[in-house]
């Protein structure tokens, strides 16, 4: 492992921590540490290349940890500094942090204009990978919702033979669930430089009402390569859901993906889903479903970020009333802020208009489907290494089928540990 820190350590960092502060750079080189931070001093020198000074005399003190910290410190304040980043890539892969590791040398690889630099980040990626080809992931969080069964408000559906009366099962229900989700993967390098990886899942919804338990089975496989700024995927996987403990369908999928880094500032995907679903009793619902979309990502500065997305659905059901054109449009914004703490708000608005007449009226379901979210996140905050994540999502949907008119707001409290 020390190969390769030393290897991007000397090949990136050092000329560029001593171009930003020679003096107090050789200082700290040659071990005067009290003569470094005189030299800072003296110079009059920012809080930030005072901290980041500090995080290379813990580094070279031996006080990893310590240097860790203080690294992580300035990046949540200057996310788009590259120095820090690149050291605290290096000191996570030598002390076996292999998964935060590789987030910072993934980010250093979009951020970094350099060519050289990400082809670099590129070997230590591949390397790292072989360091740790499997690992496993659990996660759980608590689900308040108003809505569980995404039931209708409506009580009345008015048809062509009369009103009927929607009975209790198709009603909202409030109830809280618990989430649990456990995973294993195993990964290979491809001689082309390509990753191939194996996902298995496990995942379950339990509610205090016990007919709207769900869990499920997912295996998935995934072909993927970056290089020079571009990026592609092919990612075919199978699962199959159940519902109160019964199976509720089978669904077969591939997903393509491509991926290109416009600028440092700006990124570009596209990406297309083909799935086949087998539902054991609402035959109505079974058939392929295609969707297509567009993500646009931009940095506005360096610590926020906004994008935009458009997509276009299709379902083909074996009944024409459940068949339907889905549009899309979303959109996004992330904000991290000096103290570790994350925020994320996205909104996004389906208009979804079906093909057949609905059974006992004699015109076709359409749908308008609304839903802002939002998250907090702060990397400070761990409970037995797992960091929580708090999160709401609203939804509303109107729909001209009183079944299908539903509003939810569903919340949680989550936690995820990577081993």
């Amino acid at each position: 492992m020390r190969a390769l820190g030393l290897v991007l350590v000397c090949g990136l960092i050092a000329g560029t921590a001593a171009a930003q502060t020679p003096n107090a750079g050789a200082l700290i080189r040659a071990g005067d540490f009290d003569g470094a931070r005189a030299n800072l001093e003296a110079r009059n020198a920012s809080p930030l290349d005072r901290a980041f000074a500090e995080a290379l005399i813990a580094q070279r003190q031996g006080n990893t940890p310590g240097a860790i910290a203080r690294l992580r410190d300035i990046l949540r304040i200057r996310p788009d500094l590259l120095p820090p980043r690149q050291i605290l890539a290096n000191l996570l892969a030598q002390t076996g942090q292999y998964e935060a590791a590789e987030f910072q040398f993934e980010r250093l690889r979009d951020i970094d204009p350099n060519p050289n630099n990400r082809a670099r980040y590129n070997r230590a990626l591949r390397r790292l990978f072989a360091l740790k080809p499997f690992g496993f992931t659990a996660s759980g969080a608590v689900v308040p919702s108003t809505n569980i069964n995404r039931g209708t408000t409506t009580e009345i559906f008015p048809t062509d033979f009369g009103d009927f009366v929607i009975d209790e099962d198709n009603l909202d229900t409030t109830g809280i669930g618990l989430s649990l989700n456990l995973g294993v993967f195993r990964r290979f390098e491809l001689p082309g430089g390509q990753r191939f990886q194996i996902d298995a899942k496990t995942s379950v919804i339990l509610y205090d009402k016990s007919q709207f338990n769900q869990h499920s089975f997912t295996l998935r496989a995934s072909v993927s390569d970056t290089n020079d700024g571009k990026s592609w995927s092919v990612a075919p996987e199978v699962s199959r859901s159940y519902l109160a403990g019964a199976r509720y369908y089978d669904r077969a999928a591939i997903t393509l993906a491509r991926g290109w880094t416009l600028n440092p500032e700006k990124a570009l995907t596209l990406s297309g889903n083909v799935e086949y679903r087998d539902y054991t009793t609402s035959e109505n619902l079974t058939g392929p479903r295609y969707e297509l979309q567009g993500r646009v990502r931009r940095l506005i500065d360096a610590r926020t970020a906004v994008e935009g997305s458009l997509a276009y659905k299709r379902g083909e059901t074996q009944s024409d009333a459940f068949k339907y054109n889905g549009y899309e449009v979303g959109a996004r914004i992330t904000r991290a802020f000096r103290n570790g703490i994350q925020l994320g708000l996205g909104a996004e608005y389906e208009y979804r208009p079906y093909d057949g007449d609905f059974t006992g009226v004699t015109f076709p379901r359409t749908d308008n489907i609304a839903a802002v979210d939002f998250s907090v996140f702060n990397d400070r905050w761990t409970v037995g290494g797992a960091a929580p994540t708090y999160s709401c999502k609203l939804t509303w949907a109107q729909s001209n089928i009183a079944f299908y008119d539903y509003d939810v707001q569903e919340c949680s409290i989550g936690f995820t540990r990577n081993f």
